[in-house]
C-alpha cells in the first residue's frame, strides 16, 4: 500500500466551490470523498486556499490517478490534481488524538 499528499487546484481564481451556483457539484464531490473515505481508501480530504487538499492511500500511482478520473471535480473540467507519495511514514501512537480540538 502506498500513501500520498493529493493537491488539488481549481484550474481558475475565480472559480468558488462553495458558490451557490456550484451546489449541486459540491454535494457530488462530498459524497465522492465520503466513499472513498467509507472504503479506507481516503483519511481525511479538505479546503485550501484555491482548491482541495487530502491523505489518501492505494495500491499504486496509476491506480489513483484512475480513481481520481472518477471525481466530479473532474469530470467538471476545473481542477487539477498533483500527487505526491509519502515514504518511510512515521505515526504518532495515537493518530486519532491528532484530530481532535
Amino acid at each position: 500500500m502506498k500513501y500520498y499528499v493529493v493537491e488539488g487546484k481549481f484550474k481558475t481564481f475565480e472559480f468558488d466551490l462553495k458558490a451557490e451556483e456550484n451546489a449541486a457539484l459540491f454535494e457530488k464531490f462530498a459524497a465522492f470523498t465520503d466513499a472513498a473515505a467509507a472504503e479506507g481508501r481516503l483519511l481525511c480530504f479538505g479546503d485550501k486556499a484555491h482548491g482541495v487538499i487530502g491523505l489518501v492511500r492505494g495500491e499504486s500511482l496509476d491506480e489513483l490517478l484512475s480513481f481520481f478520473e472518477s471525481d466530479p471535480l473532474t469530470l467538471a473540467d476545473v481542477i487539477e490534481y498533483r500527487m505526491t507519495e509519502i515514504e518511510n511514514i512515521r505515526l504518532a501512537d495515537d493518530v486519532s488524538g491528532f484530530w481532535r480540538q
